[in-house]
């Protein structure tokens, strides 16, 4: 039911250089990832070693049929210290009264496309500054360098950093973060009295 709206966000924003790259990338090319024969998105998340919550988040917010599907996703994946630094309220979102947020939070993490981050560093230098993506969510992802490190802000909070080795799966591409791109409040506004109902609406 959700695959429609997705699939026709696909590389809407996307700078042109960073559209070529994920469209048109040389097959005979070694890429800078770990590549993986069979792996769905979804079955990358769930076979590596630091991103075991994200994979339950995953399952819990019935997104794991959408990055199983055929349809091509880059997921900016918080690994467990991210979710950990958020504490009591990181781990109400897995709670099933919470799963609006869930589902809300995750779709923030994921853009359209095959996208490496070769790519996203090459359009950040031919951009000569930061670039931008919509997400599943309709939010925007910001990426920028600090020194080597690439990192990305969601609507201008909640910065992350690329953190680990990349995968690289069949339909899509795997990027560990080392923070979850919640704005401020967010996480924070799950523990608050009568949010279940409201987040439901």
């Amino acid at each position: 039911m959700l695959k429609t709206p997705m699939r026709a966000l696909a590389l809407v924003a996307l700078p042109a250089s960073l559209a070529l790259a994920a469209c048109n990338a040389d097959p005979n090319e070694t890429p800078a990832t770990a590549q993986t024969d069979r792996d769905t998105v979804a079955q990358a998340v769930a076979t590596a070693t630091n991103l075991s919550t994200l994979s339950r988040a995953i399952t819990d917010a019935q997104l794991a049929e959408v990055l199983d599907g055929s349809g091509s996703y880059t997921i900016f994946a918080p690994n467990d210290d991210a979710f950990a630094a958020l504490g009591e309220n990181g781990q109400r979102l897995l709670e099933v009264e919470q799963r609006p947020l869930l589902v809300g939070l995750l779709r923030e993490h994921i853009v359209p496309g095959h996208i490496t981050p070769d790519a996203i560093g090459k359009a950040i230098d031919d951009e000569g500054g930061s670039v931008s993506m919509t997400t599943m969510g309709g939010g925007s992802l910001t990426f920028s360098r600090e020194g080597n490190t690439i990192t990305v802000s969601r609507d201008g909070n909640g910065v992350a950093r690329f953190a680990g080795e990349p995968i690289e799966a069949d339909n899509g591409v795997v990027i560990p973060i080392d923070a979850a791109l919640v704005p401020q409040g967010e996480a924070s506004s799950s523990s608050e009295p009568g949010n279940e109902s409201t987040a439901a609406q």
